[in-house]
């Protein structure tokens, strides 16, 4: 049988077949489980190729990384706009918890990799847009796109731990709730009396809810209109 036309007699492809795009398919091919697993080595082997031909787009493995990156950001889909600010930032917010629940593999290295492409300030340039649209400008635009972006990220952290724990598990949420059902009640009433609540945490339902509350306070703080932040209510009083 003939050699494909894509690979050389020794079963490698030829440096100038490999492209950037097809780089970072294999790249994801590889970390497809975990991004500890993706190294220029692997994906070589994932492409058939040579490592240094992975060089001539990527120098380093953390420009690799931050690439492939920037690629699992840009499946970020908003909703159209609509004509109220604090929805569309809802569906802002939804959206990129999305992207993150679909990608739970790059949550780590999203963390460890904070400069941004191309695709994060897009995202950002959204958020910002939207948070303008109702009067938030500056340093309360800044704290409100970060604390989302917490939110997401946090949650997308430990419901993904949470997600794989397998039964009988500290983390599996029939154990949890046994655990703490088990605890005295004199001494954590409060825990016991949400004990089945605190056994879904990491939930839609709850990611829902937390959402909810954040998003209240950043419409309170735009309602109240520009001013000094963070002053404790003694600070601000006439007396």
């Amino acid at each position: 049988m003939s050699a494909s036309p894509a690979r050389s007699e020794r079963g490698r492809r030829p440096r100038g077949s490999v492209t950037a795009e097809g780089i970072l398919d294999a790249a994801e091919r590889v970390a497809a489980e975990s991004y500890e697993r993706l190294t220029m080595r692997a994906v070589a082997a994932e492409l058939a190729a040579s490592p240094m031909a992975l060089y001539r787009y990527f120098a380093t493995k953390d420009d690799l990384i931050d690439a492939l990156l920037d690629r699992v950001l840009s499946r970020f889909e908003p909703d159209p706009p609509t004509d109220d600010w604090l929805e569309d930032l809802r569906r802002f917010a939804v959206a990129h918890h999305r992207v993150l629940a679909a990608h739970p593999q790059a949550i780590t290295s999203l963390f460890n990799h904070p400069t941004p492409g191309r695709s994060a300030t897009g995202i950002g340039e959204l958020a910002l847009g939207i948070l303008r649209r109702g009067g938030l400008t500056g340093a309360d635009a800044v704290a409100a796109f970060s604390g989302l972006l917490a939110l997401n990220y946090g949650w997308a952290a430990f419901a993904t731990a949470r997600s794989t724990a397998p039964p009988g598990d500290p983390r599996d949420a029939p154990t949890l709730r046994n655990a703490l059902l088990s605890l005295p009640a004199q001494a954590y009433p409060l825990t016991v009396e949400v004990a089945e609540d605190l056994s879904r945490y990491g939930s839609e339902e709850h990611f829902e809810r937390a959402l909810g509350h954040a998003l209240t306070g950043i419409g309170a703080v735009a309602a109240a209109g520009p001013g000094p932040r963070g002053a404790r209510s003694s600070d601000r009083s006439d007396g």
